[in-house]
């Protein structure tokens, strides 16, 4: 009997351009990814948007950054999109939103990262680090000044810190903070049980007694439409006049005007920010020259290993995708996280 002619290969398209190594596809990953494809795909590798689009309207599976909305209707046969992002709110556009696909993300990838930057900026502000180093520019020994500073120098243990979102990232800080003899609350919109480390969990309707009684506030929550603007006048003015807020969560969480405010009339002490509402931060922001801010260009997930994780992520959620098994970290589109 003659042969049955070959099923037609799917099609498969990795997509991550940018400038810097460190954020591209590690060495090796290619071949692994080939040979957990198998005869089943073809893969494709866009050199530039223009080859993106040409090869778009067969791909089924694309490993990309994201994909422009623009785009969204030229991929008719797009079913799973994995990205090496781990918050997807920049990725999420209306068009991707409307049509049938899956969209899985690399969150978890850099928590540990993210929970030891907290912590060097909680620490910047414990022990005079952001003052000194400020000196050091200068040539000044600020000793005296260091010892008399108000408020002084202090221990992070029998703080308590406060974290507004208990996921992944949440509970590496909460395991770090224990280390540290603090005290920790938390706030959770779906956890219900208390995660290692978490000495205290509240439901969002139960933040603001947290609020209150934190001395470190940390954001580490999705920016959704629920989300966006959430630390405003009302907030900060329930915060305690020493606390400090910490944000490594995204940019628009906080409405900078009113931190801005805060900082000057001293509702709050102070204010560790990785992120920001535009980003670079304009040179006109009147954050850059505030002595009560300590920040760092959102760099608090950056490590080595960061994009070796997410392509280990796609290549495991590749074989649960051709075993129809369920994906790790696939993204609610309607809920943005």
């Amino acid at each position: 009997m003659p042969r049955k002619p070959a099923a037609p290969a799917r099609q498969m398209a990795i997509y991550l351009p940018h400038p810097l190594p460190i954020w591209r596809l590690p060495q090796g990953y290619l071949d692994r990814i080939r040979r957990a494809a198998g005869r089943r795909f073809d893969i494709h590798l866009p050199l530039n948007e223009a080859g993106l689009v040409k090869s778009l309207p067969e791909i089924e599976i694309l490993f990309a950054w994201g994909l422009a909305g623009r785009l969204v209707t030229q991929a008719p046969r797009l079913r799973w999109l994995h990205t090496p992002l781990t918050g997807v709110d920049r990725l999420l556009n209306a068009e991707l939103r409307g049509i049938d696909v899956r969209v899985t993300c690399s969150r978890g990838v850099n928590s540990i990262a993210v929970a030891e930057h907290t912590f060097a900026l909680m620490l910047a502000f414990t022990r005079g680090v952001a003052e000194a180093v400020r000196a050091q520019k200068d040539h000044r020994w600020r000793q005296t000044e260091l010892y008399g500073r108000k408020p002084p120098l202090s221990e992070l243990r029998g703080k308590v810190l406060g974290i507004y979102g208990v996921g992944e990232i949440g509970r590496e800080l909460a395991t770090r903070a224990q280390a540290f003899g603090m005290s920790v609350w938390g706030v959770a919109r779906t956890v219900k049980t208390a995660p290692f480390g978490v000495d205290r969990l509240l439901p969002p309707a139960r933040a603001e007694q947290m609020i209150r009684r934190a001395d470190f506030l940390v954001l580490a929550l999705p920016l959704t439409p629920a989300t966006h603007g959430l630390v405003g006048e009302r907030l900060l003015r329930r915060m305690k006049s020493p606390a400090i807020l910490i944000n490594i969560g995204r940019g628009a969480l906080i409405q900078e005007p009113a931190l801005v405010r805060a900082l000057r009339e001293g509702w709050i002490a102070g204010a560790g920010l990785d992120v920001f509402t535009s980003e670079p931060l304009p040179v006109s922001s009147p954050l850059w020259e505030m002595p009560n801010v300590v920040m760092t260009p959102h760099v608090g997930g950056t490590h080595p290993d960061y994009m070796q994780r997410s392509a280990d992520l796609f290549l495991d959620n590749l074989k649960r995708y051709l075993g129809g098994k369920p994906l790790v970290n696939e993204v609610d589109l309607q809920a943005g996280y």
